[in-house]
């Protein structure tokens, strides 16, 4: 417990956004429900998000019981006692709070500081990087840059640990720049940024909501599916490696519909392959951490980083 808030606490000091002594709280609430409620125990993911950090609490439970009820945010009750009462000081300092149970365990999910500047607008996204082993640096990385089109990179660096990490951040470094509006250009940027670094793989998509389209490249086992409503898509990963002193890799796009209402989930190959959102129900209407969480939690290698990127258009909520 005492890991956990010094860690949160570091992560906070230079977060103005955040009151002094919240994070800290949340963070000492969430450890203390796992350690009395969750059995056989879980752990708790946090990340800088904006102005704030986003923190996770992840379990394989039982602890609740029943999925989360349909309404989110602040305002949203947590019925009962115990581990819900201890859930209720959490989502009263979030400024965006959430959470989805079943009898395969519970995840929470709370922003500290401004709200996400894609909560009212037309995107939700959210994601879970861990490491292998569940600390030190990882080797994948994740960014989304919402915009006309909206941009998402999922980047897995050779290996891991921080040789892993430098490559990886080479690649997002590159998306993040300038503005991505065209696949196969990004994918020999990225390889040019690479070069110096042990290499890697990553997958990019740009979805474009006016046109109702979603344009995807890969190169290396990065993979993902599109969900709009009862069907899904698909996104499939193309050989190659990226940095390397070989020639960059031919690319291949990938396109598909996207409507309102649909959702995008990309994952490194820290995924096992068979992963799905069936055996949860209505887990799609969560927040995309707490999707995120649940697909990591139950489909992650033990012996590899996993990264789980989701991505919603909430024009409509995919049932």
């Amino acid at each position: 417990m005492g890991a956990l808030r010094r860690s949160v606490a570091r992560l906070a000091a230079a977060r103005p956004a955040l009151r002094a002594g919240a994070a800290e709280l949340v963070a000492t609430e969430l450890g203390t429900n796992l350690l009395r409620h969750a059995h056989p125990g879980g752990y708790v993911l946090l990340r800088k998000a904006g102005d704030g950090i986003e923190l996770l609490s992840v379990d394989h439970g039982p602890g609740m019981t029943g999925v989360a009820p349909p309404v989110t945010g602040p305002s949203a009750p947590v019925p009962g006692g115990g581990l819900n009462a201890g859930l209720d000081v959490v989502r009263r300092h979030a400024t965006e709070f959430d959470w989805y149970a079943t009898r395969r365990g519970t995840v929470v999910y709370a922003r500290l500081g401004t709200a996400d500047a894609g909560a009212d607008g037309r995107w939700r996204f959210g994601g879970v990087n861990v490491p292998l082993g569940g600390d030190g640096e990882s080797g994948d990385a994740w960014t989304v840059v919402p915009g006309r089109p909206s941009a998402v990179l999922v980047v897995d660096g050779l290996g891991h640990g921080p040789a892993a990490s430098v490559a990886s951040r080479a690649a997002v470094g590159a998306f993040e720049r300038e503005p991505v509006t065209d696949l196969d250009r990004f994918v020999r940027r990225a390889h040019e940024a690479m070069r110096g670094t042990r290499g890697g793989v990553l997958g990019a998509c740009l979805i474009d909501a006016e046109r109702g389209e979603l344009s995807y490249a890969a190169v290396g086992n990065i993979t993902g599916r599109v969900f709009t409503g009862a069907r899904s898509v698909h996104l499939l990963d193309r050989p190659g490696t990226l940095g390397t002193h070989l020639p960059v890799p031919s690319t291949r796009v990938q396109r598909c519909a996207w409507e309102p209402g649909s959702m995008l989930v990309l994952v490194s190959d820290g995924i096992r392959s068979g992963w799905s959102l069936e055996d949860h129900p209505r887990l799609a209407q969560r927040h995309p951490s707490v999707v995120a969480a649940v697909v990591h939690r139950e489909y992650a290698r033990p012996s590899d980083d996993a990264t789980v990127v989701v991505v919603r258009d909430p024009g409509r909520v995919p049932s």
